[in-house]
């Protein structure tokens, strides 16, 4: 979570430097090297990942997860700053538990919890509609909109990959997604022609990249995963109302961005939401064990 916090700071910092997806293709392939290298050391055969049932999974991880996040993740903050869009991924644990129950009928084990999803929505209603109501930019309106809807992406690669564990460890589905994400990354960066950009030469560029590759990607999505398969996708999920209280930190600390009493009002609703939802942990979903 210290992680994919810092990445809002980060990813914010490199928007400003290179085309989205140029970002995106450097960043996943940096990580689709080392889950490489960890595979082949763990000693699983990657024959075993070329099955067409499998490659059906990871088409479909790389698509939501990490292309389709991804995409908005970075568009998002082209307008946005980091610290409304780490508070507004607060909301993330929402969206994973709608689509764990939409698509896996997972629920939780009280009703009252469900109250804890309105908490966290109006957070988002302050961060996005009641700031842009006291003073309208027009761009973060537009960012924020953006960031939700790679709240929703995040969400539905979560109740995906419950699937793809099924058969396959964390680190053998992360590493098909993040290649498949590498490839549609690749293939869109075309049109930026990334080879004529004067960005290569910059350190800040590749240092950006190797944050975002080898601790927000490898590491990062690499535990929570792992999380996952120890403690299910919503008990794992209510961990995410940290990603906004280290976004919203570091983005002062580091970027010297403006706090506003919105933001606060925000984040305090998007945490005491989440953590409301994941009080109990009896969820259906921890008794899945089908995460390995």
């Amino acid at each position: 979570m210290l992680f994919w916090g810092g990445s809002w700071v980060s990813a914010k910092v490199i928007v400003s430097l290179a085309p989205p997806m140029t970002i995106g293709f450097m960043r996943f392939t940096v990580a689709t090297a080392l889950f490489l290298v960890a595979l082949s050391i763990s000693g699983s055969p990657l024959r075993k990942l070329m099955s067409r049932s499998n490659l059906r999974l990871f088409l479909l991880t790389g698509v939501t997860g990490i292309f389709g996040y991804g995409v908005f993740f970075l568009i998002g903050l082209q307008f946005t700053t980091a610290a409304q869009g780490s508070i507004i991924a607060g909301f993330n644990p929402a969206m994973v538990s709608l689509f764990a129950y939409l698509i896996h009928r997972e629920h939780l084990c009280s009703r009252w919890q469900y109250s804890g999803f309105l908490l966290s929505f109006a957070g988002v209603v302050f961060v996005v509609g009641v700031q842009a109501l006291l003073d309208f930019r027009p761009d973060y309106l537009l960012g924020n909109v953006i960031i939700l809807c790679a709240m929703v992406m995040w969400g539905l690669y979560s109740s995906i990959g419950k699937e793809a564990m099924k058969t396959l460890s964390p680190m053998e589905s992360t590493t098909g997604a993040v290649f498949v994400g590498m490839i549609l990354f690749g293939l869109a960066a075309v049109f930026e022609e990334p080879w004529s950009l004067p960005v290569l030469s910059d350190p800040v560029f590749w240092a950006n990249i190797l944050f975002l590759g080898v601790f927000v990607t490898f590491l990062g999505y690499l535990l929570y995963f792992r999380s996952i398969s120890y403690l299910g996708a919503t008990r794992t999920g209510g961990f995410i109302n940290l990603v906004p209280v280290f976004g919203t930190v570091l983005s002062v600390v580091l970027l010297g961005e403006p706090i506003y009493w919105t933001f606060i009002v925000g984040l305090v609703l998007v945490v005491s939401g989440i953590t409301l939802v994941n009080r109990h942990f009896g969820s259906a979903i921890e008794g899945s064990h089908g995460f390995r």
